[in-house]
């Protein structure tokens, strides 16, 4: 089963909205991959979708949010996430996406952020949008 490691901008765009980022998160809860996850990255993801302008702008993103991360701390592979010493993305938090790769031997990082995508792959793992993973593995996309 392929891993792979979801940016945080990756999860919050498919709990507030449908798209590429809910049909990947909707693959993992058929088991089709395996989503590799930190500590570090559960609890940026909580802090960011609990930010006032969201919950007013998604109501339900507070309850997909917590269905989300019931499934995450069950199913997803939980990795230290501890970045490397030296700093390989100019936004430091980006370093704990890419920590996340060889603690699990993941196949793939998700993220639609451009520090990362400007860096193509890391490792020769690559890293790509979320349509791009959806096209390139044949996720089903509504």
């Amino acid at each position: 089963m392929r891993k792979v490691v979801l940016d945080t901008n990756v999860l919050i765009s498919g709990v507030i909205a449908s798209g590429y980022s809910a049909s990947i998160l909707d693959a993992a809860r058929r088991e089709e991959i395996k989503l590799v996850t930190s500590a570090h990255l559960l609890e940026e993801f909580s802090e960011v979708i609990s930010r006032r302008h969201i919950a007013r702008k998604y109501p339900k993103a507070a309850e997909n949010a917590e269905s989300l991360l019931d499934f995450l701390r069950a199913f997803a592979i939980l990795t230290p996430g501890i970045p490397e010493s030296n700093a390989i993305s100019p936004d430091r938090d980006d370093d704990f996406v890419l920590a996340c790769v060889f603690d699990e031997s993941a196949d793939c990082i998700v993220s639609g952020d451009p520090h990362l995508l400007d860096l193509k792959n890391y490792k020769g793992i690559p890293i790509l949008t979320p349509r791009e993973f959806v096209e390139r593995y044949s996720i089903p996309h509504k």
